[in-house]
């Protein structure tokens, strides 16, 4: 427990002065901790792979074999290789995940090998480590050469603690660029390439973001789409703010039909030229036009062959239109005769989605409904607005209890389905990396029938999702232990005998017990964990924190 009650005495004068240690902690804090992140590196080498290998007939096992441990080169040019599952415990340790661990060390290894000016400053007390690991992975991703980092390093370093932020990375991006100009063109050409559409990973009060990178021009041309959107319901009636009906066209352009409809029907009504919803989202300065760019645009097009694709457009719509009018249908939506063109209902996409909900708040209407796919927990009326439509085909619940366990080790579908429903993230410690087709590992490596393999294998009791590096560290990594001792409990241990628990809750530190092993597989689970607990505590009293949180595991099971 950190004691804060000496704070409510301070004056702001004192105040000042703490806050001003605190910086100075802080900047000593996260050098020291950077410095080991360094020295983690250098304990585990390439060469460790080798050092650690199992010893057979013919010596140490050679690194590099299917799924095993392999030697990568995590920083820049001009640092050293490292073993490639040094991440996993140092994240664990520190309580992260390895992503975050493999970083860390990435940014240690390109700061001491590659900005040995920054490196120094840091050392000094000059410069704050997330401002320094911010530098150096502009670097690394502009796939500097050693010198050329070294070039940023010298130009960037005096400036680190002077300079606002703003204006101290355009100044690096500035130096980055200099050091390699046909480079950064280079990367400008792929940054062209590299366009997508997603969503983030986190949502809050039922709603998420929506994230794109496409083309400049493209973005323009739709943003104006969810404009004209916007203001054809504000014609409507829809009183909501021009950034909510905004939100609200993204909807309407996922149904083609649906859009085309609306924009038909108000093809030649535009909003009053007051209106202040006529703003475009991405305005640009008249001034930032090229008349040039417009003419040119202009003349590619056969200004004959155009008029007389208008002309035959406007007739077929016309009447299309008229009689769409007298049969009170939505213009645009049906041909001549009546026939009609697109229905918007049969081009609803199809999605799957999950909701955990319960029995009480489908009876009052009322409480939280979890919802996968990214989404959270919604409240029930949130539900019924995320659906949108009555469309809905309800499937039955998926549930782990209900899964007979198969001698092959092929999982079967239905019960993946439900191991990922019931365990959406991996089981490897601080992992909360989703992913929609994890490995499923058996917890107790699968041993063919025909090799004496028991039944019953493949069931939810010896089974957990992990990401690839997760399951490659269990299986392959040099002292790692991992047991399942009641279904939905992991116990992982790391090489140096730090034991954690994986649960519903997440990953809980159990502290560092190197003459602990794992529990054996037995029938009866809880009497597992009694003997597993009492043969390692015979000797000891009392109970060391370890033993005290593996205690309270049992009792609570």
């Amino acid at each position: 427990m950190f004691d804060t009650s000496w704070v409510a005495e301070l004056d702001a004068e004192q105040a000042c002065a703490a806050i001003t240690a605190t910086q100075d902690v802080l900047r000593e804090a996260e050098w020291q901790e950077l410095v080991l992140a360094g020295h983690w590196a250098v304990l585990h080498d390439a060469l460790s792979i080798r050092r650690a290998g199992r010893r057979g007939p013919d010596g140490p096992d050679a690194p590099g074999g299917p799924g095993g441990e392999r030697a990568v080169h995590p920083g820049g040019a001009g640092t050293p290789e490292i073993a490639e599952f040094a991440c996993a415990e140092l994240g664990l340790v520190m309580g992260i995940g390895f992503i975050a661990a493999s970083t860390l060390i990435r940014d240690a290894l390109d700061l001491q090998h590659r900005h040995p000016r920054m490196w120094q400053a840091l050392g000094e007390g000059k410069a704050r480590v997330w401002k320094a690991r911010h530098v150096a992975r502009l670097v690394h991703a502009a796939d500097l050469t050693r010198e050329q980092a070294q070039f940023v390093d010298a130009a960037t370093t005096p400036y680190v603690d002077t300079l606002t932020w703003a204006a101290f990375t355009r100044l690096v991006d500035a130096r980055i660029i200099e050091a390699d100009p046909k480079a950064a063109e280079a990367r400008r050409l792929t940054a062209e390439l590299a366009r997508f559409v997603s969503t983030g990973r986190s949502s809050e009060h039922g709603l998420k973001t929506l994230i794109a990178r496409a083309n400049a021009g493209e973005i323009v041309y739709f943003v104006a789409m969810c404009d004209r959107i916007a203001q054809i319901l504000a014609i409507e009636g829809d009183c909501d703010s021009i950034d909510v009906r905004r939100s609200k066209a993204l909807a309407i352009l996922a149904n083609p039909a649906r859009a085309l409809a609306l924009l038909a029907k108000h093809a030649t009504r535009d909003p009053h030229p007051e209106d202040p919803d006529r703003t475009p989202l991405a305005d640009t300065d008249p001034a930032d036009t090229d008349p040039a760019d417009t003419d040119l645009q202009d003349s590619d097009v056969d200004p004959v062959d155009t008029d007389l694709q208008d002309s035959d457009a406007d007739l077929h719509d016309s009447d299309a239109d008229q009689q769409d009018s007298a049969a009170g249908r939505a213009p645009g939506t049906h041909g001549p005769l009546g026939s009609p063109v697109l229905d918007p209902e049969k081009l609803r996409p199809r999605a799957v989605l999950y909701v955990r909900i319960t029995e009480q708040a489908l009876d009052t209407g009322a409480g939280v409904a979890h919802c996968e796919n990214g989404i959270g927990p919604v409240t029930v009326a949130q539900l019924r607005n995320l659906l949108g439509h009555y469309h809905v085909t309800v499937r039955p619940v998926l549930d782990l209890a209900g899964q007979v366990p198969v001698d092959a080790y092929e999982v079967p579908h239905r019960m993946r389905e439900a191991l990922r429903l019931a365990r959406p993230s991996s089981i490897f410690p601080y992992s909360r990396t989703a992913t929609s087709t994890p490995d499923l590992d058996h917890t107790h490596p699968y041993q063919p029938m025909a090799r004496g393999g028991p039944p019953g294998q493949t069931r939810p009791g010896n089974l957990g999702p992990m990401i690839r590096f997760g399951h490659r560290v269990k299986t392959h990594g040099r002292g790692w232990q991992m047991t399942q001792p009641v279904p939905g409990t992991y116990l992982w241990r790391t090489p140096h005998g730090y034991w954690y628990r994986v649960d519903a809750d997440g990953t809980h530190a159990l502290g560092r017990d190197p003459d602990r092993t794992g529990p054996t597989e037995n029938t009866d689970t809880s009497q597992r964990f009694e003997d597993w607990e009492h043969s390692n505590h015979q000797s000891r009293a009392p109970r060391t924190p370890f033993e005290q949180a593996l205690a309270d595991l049992i009792n609570h099971n």
